[in-house]
């Protein structure tokens, strides 16, 4: 990869909303989900400009939430109210005009209206499985969501036909890869298809082989109605999904399809094992982007630090921070690291 080309992204992730008070959540204590009011009045140009001007040089915006609501005028789903609806038509109207490239995201693992309206379509036992980070349960691939997102998508891809496409929360029935496949109404058929007998009653009786088996499949599956659906729709847009590496060499995704057949391959961190991982196993055509701003924690999976080296190996780099409304700006709380950031994207060139 050309260095010369590097992908500079900074978000500032209407995901999310950052509040001083802790929450009951001791993982994530000071941030929660965004309400359709929350980032509804955002200037446009306002935001377009500060992120371009601080040396990003493409734009990163939510179609859908993982929320549930939209920031353009969909028919299949919630939007935000107001001017929210326009907010992504007039930043992606700006990028065309400044021939900026438009990254969109969608949610593939979550949208919290449908999880709540919508019961029958949630993993059994998502809601409570490791839930420290996803209480809301993540959306079965075998249900009826993957049809309707994959309807949102093409109506979006047909108004918006955006140079990339970003695919969040990609697995099954958690952001690790150990949640055991669990009988469901939506789960009978593929089963069967799949391991070649009957869903037993009770998930203590499928094996762990079996369940490696049947998810990589479904996620197989799940990836291909994605994929199909954005190349028919938009043929030069480019497919990143985020599967949010815990480990390298997972078994669930070594030599998956959505490892192979993704335009990038994007880590979540700046963790040497995993994107070492990513580098070594990319295709040639494949990117690979590393999240050096993100997840602020005692852990160090995201380290602002480390860019030049991962730079330097031609990797895109990533940040990303969660404001508080109405000010879509990162609080002070980031202030050292996005200084970190910024300045490398000034001498990124």
């Amino acid at each position: 990869m050309n260095k010369r080309d590097t992908i500079k992204i900074f978000i500032c992730d209407l995901n999310w909303i950052y509040v001083e008070e802790k929450t009951c959540n001791p993982f994530i204590p000071n941030q929660i989900p965004s309400a359709p009011h929350d980032w509804a009045f955002i200037n446009p140009k306002e935001y377009f400009d500060w992120t371009i001007d601080r040396g990003a040089n493409a734009i990163w915006l939510q179609a859908y939430t993982f929320c549930g609501y939209a920031f353009y005028p969909t028919k299949l789903g919630a939007v935000a109210p107001g001017p929210g609806q326009e907010l992504l038509p007039a930043i992606y109207e700006m990028c065309k005009k400044e021939k900026i490239p438009f990254h969109a995201y969608f949610c593939v693992g979550s949208d919290l209206i449908m999880t709540n309206m919508r019961d029958d379509w949630v993993l059994p036992g998502s809601r409570s499985h490791k839930s420290w980070y996803f209480p809301q349960g993540f959306l079965a691939p075998e249900s009826p969501w993957t049809d309707l997102l994959c309807e949102r998508i093409e109506e979006f891809l047909k108004a918006y036909p955006s140079d990339w496409i970003f695919l969040d929360w990609f697995g099954y029935g958690s952001i690790k890869t150990d949640y055991p496949v669990q009988p469901a109404w939506f789960v009978k058929k593929p089963f069967k298809e799949i391991i070649g007998r009957e869903m037993p009653e009770d998930a203590s009786n499928i094996t762990y082989e079996e369940n490696l088996k049947y998810k990589r499949e479904i996620l197989s599956r799940q990836f291909y109605k994605l994929k199909n659906t954005i190349n028919k729709t938009s043929p030069k847009t480019k497919i990143v999904f985020n599967m949010p590496y815990w480990n390298s060499y997972d078994p669930l995704w070594i030599d998956h399809p959505v490892m192979n057949e993704s335009d990038m391959l994007f880590a979540e961190s700046s963790d040497e094992n995993v994107v070492n991982w990513l580098l070594k196993v990319r295709k040639p055509n494949q990117r690979v982007m590393t999240t050096v701003l993100g997840r602020i924690d005692t852990e160090g999976l995201c380290d602002p630090n480390s860019w030049e080296k991962w730079y330097s190996l031609g990797c895109d780099i990533f940040g990303v921070a969660i404001p508080t409304p109405p000010d879509f700006r990162p609080p002070k709380y980031y202030s050292n690291q996005i200084k970190i950031i910024f300045n490398a994207f000034k001498k990124i060139k």
